[in-house]
């Protein structure tokens, strides 16, 4: 980036963690050595995390204005969308037909959310859980007794899937629906298997107790008729009701590098292959766990790339992720850690210790600003913490590594 007698335009495209974790980050780092500028679509910021407790009445997802965050952070905020990055002349297009210019570019728009089958009701995350709420009024009045929950291929991050299986069964208990039989069905070899074999055993152990079958190793797949079959041997999906997560696919931003599914690539710093100044972090990337607190380190290793060449005194830490989630299960909590293949070498990962476990996000930055915005959820109660697991290891510096 380079660095003139002003301070240099770093402008975040993007309103959901990634971009918020970057903003918060450059603003506390580099302070008035940036100027920042924010590019969102939406107005709000929200926990999409907290989505899956929505329709057991739980908890909600709590939105937050980003002009808010603006004044925050001392950014301006635009309202749009980006459509086209033109990288030698340091400018994008918004959706609006204008341009912005930049110093620095962050990437931090997301992925698009796809139905994997028709005949599946998908849980996406979005504003609206009226089906899932259907469906629980289904088992409350004795209409589906048996409900699947499926992890489509290529999935990276099921957690939410097992969230609403547990809930669910512990819904079915409560309402007195004692014949209902429910199954997980997953790709993986063992449940939640990228928290390791402790996180995995100890995740086997809830869905033992909910009476939820576990079926791993297994693909599903739909038929020539739309009906869903089970691979490897083919055998047809019995059940009256099948809930799935969404496919993911890349932003495929014009003007931006990206792989065969719309994937930007980054190095470990979050530096996009092949263009000067243009930056990436969270589900857009390649990184192929797409999962919150990930976004957040990623973000992370951004702003401080961004701050040392904007003249702050400090080491860039490149982007070394380590793996934490909160499972809900409808009696408490589970917290489960892990550290994952594909970071940036041997090195210990940094110290995350102001993670706001009753927002189920783990950011350095994000997590206190929102302790701020919302005491009273800052910490979750007591009981919540039953069953906690912390599980970590050594990462390895192969990226290919993550995928398996």
């Amino acid at each position: 980036m380079h660095v003139s007698s002003r301070p240099p335009h770093v402008v975040i495209a993007g309103g959901g963690v990634a971009a918020v974790e970057c903003a918060l980050a450059l603003r506390d780092l580099a302070g008035d050595r940036v100027r920042l500028t924010i590019v969102a679509p939406d107005p709000d910021f929200e926990l999409r995390p907290m989505r899956t407790a929505e329709p057991f009445a739980r908890s909600h997802v709590r939105r937050h204005a980003l002009k808010d965050l603006a004044a925050h952070v001392g950014a301006e905020l635009i309202a749009d969308t980006i459509v086209r990055v033109d990288a030698d002349r340091h400018t994008l297009l918004r959706a609006g037909d204008r341009t912005v210019a930049y110093d620095a570019l962050v990437l931090a728009v997301g992925a698009q959310r796809r139905t994997a089958f028709e005949r599946a009701l998908t849980f996406t995350g979005d504003r609206s859980t009226l089906p899932f709420n259907g469906l629980l009024a289904d088992v409350d009045e004795g209409y589906a007794h048996t409900i699947t929950f499926v992890v489509p291929p290529g999935t990276t991050w099921p957690l939410p899937l097992y969230e609403l299986a547990l809930m669910t069964a512990q819904e079915a208990w409560s309402m007195g629906a004692d014949d209902i039989k429910l199954q997980l069905v997953t790709p993986e070899e063992s449940p939640l298997a990228l928290f390791g074999p402790l996180g995995s055993a100890a995740v086997a152990k809830l869905l033992e107790q909910a009476k939820i079958a576990f079926h791993g190793s297994c693909y599903a797949r739909a038929g020539d008729d739309g009906r869903l079959e089970l691979l490897p041997d083919g055998t047809p999906l019995d059940s009256q009701r099948v809930v799935a997560l969404p496919t993911i696919e890349g932003p495929a931003i014009a003007g931006v590098p990206a792989d065969d599914h719309g994937f930007v690539p980054v190095d470990e710093h979050g530096r996009v292959t092949g263009l000067t100044d243009v930056y990436a972090a969270g589900d857009g990337t390649t990184f192929p766990v797409k999962q919150g607190g990930l976004a957040c380190q990623q973000a992370d290793a951004v702003a401080e790339i961004l701050a040392a060449a904007a003249g702050v005194d400090l080491q860039p830490t490149p982007f070394h992720p380590v793996l934490r989630g909160r499972l809900m299960t409808g009696r408490g909590a589970a917290y489960l850690e892990h550290a994952l293949h594909g970071g940036a070498g041997d090195t210990p990962p940094r110290e995350m210790r102001l993670w706001s476990v009753a927002h189920k996000i783990d950011g350095k930055y994000l997590s206190p600003w929102l302790a701020a915005l919302e005491p009273g959820a800052a910490a979750a109660p007591a009981e919540d913490h039953a069953g906690d697991v912390e599980i970590e290891v050594e990462l390895h510096p192969s990226p290919e590594a993550a995928a398996t």
